[in-house]
């Protein structure tokens, strides 16, 4: 591992002014340990050493070694896109292995063919829209060119409407017997997959795969050494995965599909008779009943200065009554026998397949009002943004840990798991005692339900002492005491350091109401400096947001939760970023708000055991947006005090490297 990232190495001897890492070299050292070991491991990788070098080198001598596959998941598509089209490929030339790596999407990115002709032959009686018949010949002559066969190679964005009923999806194929078989898009990846070394997926994949698994069946190939980067993401994305979730929008879409009374067009248009129009009008009318009983109980439960919460737990089993599940099953039911009748196979498949998903629906239904899940938190989620408000049931475990030792843990030879935010405790803390180290991992550890790992953490190669300087606004009022002064104050402070950098600026905030209340008294500043203001959810998506920020150098991105990680702004586009608030967690979202109340039933302290490490590592993501390169420089800017008047505002400095930080006190 050393000899391959050494300067007398093959990645040297290609990249002009290479410049030996030595913590590149301990990771990868690490990961080849680990994986020869068979010892789970977690690493914090200090940004800018590399990793994705330190751990795909060991992956492929392993992978070829042994012959057992490894994952490689991210969390972020453009982290997968960067291995996939850069870092992989340049590893493979420099090293000359013949090695294979495959990309891993879920099976409904693929377009079927025989679902493809079925749906253009019944396109008359399927959609209600004419372009969607438009859409579905685009779709055709893009397929009959592909080579890849997914929606990122299509070129444009088609209706859900319309994949919906060309996608790929195991309850609608026709296998082997398919004449179509050996040119299926999705069993072409498939086949490139179990004849891989690596798989890159992203996180979502894994998981999904994961919970696939507990029911017997599996979306990825039997794997035995994992790497996840982005790690620190892994409770949020399992928790998802390992849950339930229903919203009323899926159910309309669900029974329009099959039949709109209005249009009359649909899956069942040719099938229409009084038996269909019945259970699908019980059905229809099941779904009003319970999603609205739904939105009431939300309604009843909201209490003042909370009018926008969306989220209301749920705590007593069989609050709601079951009036859909039934009307569900006996549709579903009814699909399944008339899918025996209907002669044309891919019909069929279609048919039974809709059947088998009412079913499921049914099942989740019931299963969030008995609340089957052990050990799980159930809620509502209402948002009454649109005209038709959003009605969603959840439920997610109240701790992942178990089912994560269950299903990656134990299962698996060695876990990798990697971040530039996995640690509370900087490097500097070493000072502190040889358990420092151990400490700073606890939090991470504790929420994954991992305790036989060893664990490592790597500083930058950057040279945060000369590359950031922080400063802390000490005068400006408290922004939880006095939120509302705190809020016009702020935007005064603001614009003093935007001026300071001319724009070129992140503005970190925790809550949409303080972004949109500041982009307001930000507006006429920026007009009179010439300078472009970029306010998240207002106008365009991430993606494009963040083009427009790297285009223009004289620009200022307001961004709340997602821009907090997972963003790359290297040079001068990036000298500041601001943070407004301490990112401490609301505990109003009854996921949270059940986690902290199980670790003070447990006799510890909800803020210090939990609220606190996770704005710490939250915290770092934040400072982490700055400095990316060696040539980076900047300045980071806390508006919120308590970072220096709170005792527990030790805890953010520490978790930051060694950088001079400025008290401005007038």
């Amino acid at each position: 591992m050393s000899w391959f990232l050494s300067p007398e190495g093959p990645v040297a001897g290609t990249l002009s002014g290479y410049e030996q890492r030595e913590e590149q070299i301990q990771l990868a050292e690490a990961i080849d340990a680990a994986f020869g070991q068979s010892r789970h491991l977690i690493a914090e990788a200090g940004t800018g050493i590399g990793k994705s070098f330190a751990y795909i080198i060991p992956a492929v001598s392993w992978a070829m070694k042994t012959n057992k596959k490894v994952v490689i998941s991210t969390y972020t598509i453009s982290l997968q896109e960067q291995l996939i089209y850069k870092d992989i490929p340049f590893i493979q030339k420099v090293s000359g292995l013949k090695f294979v790596t495959g990309l891993a999407k879920g099976r409904g990115n693929y377009v079927c063919w025989r679902r493809l002709e079925q749906a253009r032959s019944r396109g008359a009686t399927l959609f209600d829209e004419s372009n969607h018949v438009d859409q579905l010949e685009m779709i055709r002559h893009w397929a009959l060119a592909t080579k890849d066969g997914s929606l990122s190679d299509l070129g444009f964005v088609p209706a859900h409407a319309v994949w919906d009923m060309v996608g790929s999806d195991s309850n609608m194929c026709a296998g082997r017997g398919c004449t179509r078989f050996e040119s299926c898009f999705y069993q072409i990846a498939r086949r490139r997959l179990f004849g891989s070394h690596l798989i890159v997926a992203n996180h979502a994949l894994l998981f999904s795969d994961l919970a696939v698994r507990q029911q017997g069946g599996k979306i990825l190939p039997d794997f035995k050494l994992v790497v996840l980067d982005e790690a620190h993401n892994m409770e949020n994305v399992a928790s998802k995965h390992f849950g339930l979730r229903l919203s009323n929008y899926q159910m309309y879409f669900l029974l329009n599909r099959l039949f709109n009374p209005r249009t009359e067009k649909g899956i069942l248009a040719s099938h229409k008779n009084d038996t269909v129009l019945r259970l699908l009008l019980r059905a229809q009318q099941g779904d009003d009943d319970f999603f609205n009983e739904v939105l009431n109980f939300h309604a009843r439960h909201l209490q003042g200065g909370h009018e926008s919460k969306d989220s209301i737990r749920v705590v007593i089993p069989d609050g709601f009554a079951n009036v859909l599940s039934g009307p569900l099953n006996d549709l579903g039911f009814y699909l399944h026998q008339l899918a025996q009748e209907v002669s044309e196979e891919q019909e069929a498949l279609e048919i039974d397949a809709y059947g088998r998903r009412c079913m499921d629906f049914a099942g989740v239904v019931d299963a969030f009002i008995s609340q089957k899940m052990p050990e799980s938190v159930y809620w509502v989620e209402a948002s009454r943004r649109r005209q038709t408000p959003r009605v969603v049931i959840s439920a997610a475990p109240l701790n992942i840990g178990p089912t994560l030792q269950a299903v990656l843990f134990e299962p698996c030879d060695s876990v990798i798991m990697t971040s530039a935010t996995l640690s509370t405790r900087g490097r500097q803390d070493g000072s502190e005692g040889a358990g420092s180290e151990q400490r700073g991992f606890y939090f991470f550890r504790s929420r994954i339900g991992i305790e036989d790992c060893q664990v490592l953490q790597l500083g930058s190669p950057f040279k945060y002492e000369e590359q950031v300087k922080v400063y802390v606004e000490a005068t400006l009022p408290d922004p939880i005491k006095e939120a509302s002064d705190f809020l016009e104050q702020s935007v005064a402070a603001m614009e003093k350091y935007l001026l300071q950098t001319q724009g070129k600026a992140f503005i970190l905030f925790t809550n949409f109401r303080q972004l949109r209340h500041t982009a307001e008294r930000l507006a006429d500043f920026c007009r009179e400096h010439d300078l472009l203001l970029l306010e998240q959810g207002r106008h365009h998506d991430r993606s494009v947001l963040l083009e427009e920020f790297r285009r223009n150098t004289n620009s200022i991105l307001l961004g709340t939760d997602s821009f907090w990680q997972g963003v790359d702004v290297p040079g001068e586009s990036l000298s500041n970023v601001m943070i407004v608030k301490l990112p401490f967690s609301v505990p109003d979202h009854p996921l949270l708000e059940a986690r902290l109340e199980q670790i003070r039933s447990r006799g510890g302290s909800a803020f210090f055991d939990y609220q606190l490490p996770e704005a710490v590592l939250k915290f770092k993501q934040g400072f982490g947006r700055l400095i990316r390169t060696k040539k980076d420089k900047g300045i980071v800017v806390i508006l919120d005090k308590r970072v220096i008047r709170k005792s527990y505002g030790r805890a953010f400095f520490q978790a930051l490297p060694e950088c001079p930080v400025e008290v401005v006190k007038e």
